[in-house]
């Protein structure tokens, strides 16, 4: 156990390291952007990446709007079951996102992908739209070549094929970015 551990720990800290803080910067400045122009954020992921677009809607939505300070929309595109579930069933799982975007989607906003492969169907669809609409696209996937990483304005690509680590890292990004924006904010 311990040596899975250590080598678990060794490949996490070395993905990390690799991670562009000028792209956390820019992904940073984006969610700031959105904001303060009274866009919405749209988070979208599947599995353990659905997961994780949802705790980033409860830290950014709870944890950096603060009174006096103009308020961060940001929505998580799983979160609605029935209607995530109806999307699948009666039009199909790929366009689970897509038709959401297509009922909420405003020129400005920007959708944020999940993904380990980069390749999530549902997601690339949600994306493709978004770029013909005026929005903003990133993503942040892992090191699969996958085609989110072709498509969005800006990807970060966690250099790493392992998901658990990549899932990490998504969290890393939501902590380190939802925190700075909270501080920045309770000034």
């Amino acid at each position: 156990m311990f040596e899975f551990i250590n080598g678990y720990k060794k490949d996490y800290v070395e993905a990390l390291e690799k991670i562009d803080n000028q792209q956390l910067e820019n992904l940073f400045n984006l969610i700031e952007a959105t904001k303060e122009n009274g866009n919405n954020i749209f988070m979208l992921g599947n599995g353990g990446s659905a997961a994780s677009a949802s705790h980033w809607v409860c830290d950014f939505n709870k944890g950096v709007n603060v009174d006096g300070v103009k308020r961060l929309k940001m929505f998580s595109l799983t979160d609605n079951t029935p209607l995530f579930s109806a999307l699948g069933n009666d039009f199909s799982y790929e366009d689970s996102f897509l038709e959401q975007v297509k009922n909420y989607l405003e020129p400005g906003d920007l959708v944020v992908g999940l993904s380990v492969s980069g390749n999530s169907e549902n997601i690339v669809r949600a994306i493709e739209y978004a770029n013909d609409h005026s929005a903003n696209t990133f993503s942040i996937i892992g090191d699969f070549g996958g085609k989110m990483g072709e498509i969005s304005n800006e990807t970060i690509v966690v250099p790493s094929k392992n998901y658990g680590i990549v899932e990490d890292i998504h969290m890393y990004t939501c902590h380190v970015l939802s925190q700075y924006m909270y501080q920045n904010n309770a000034k």
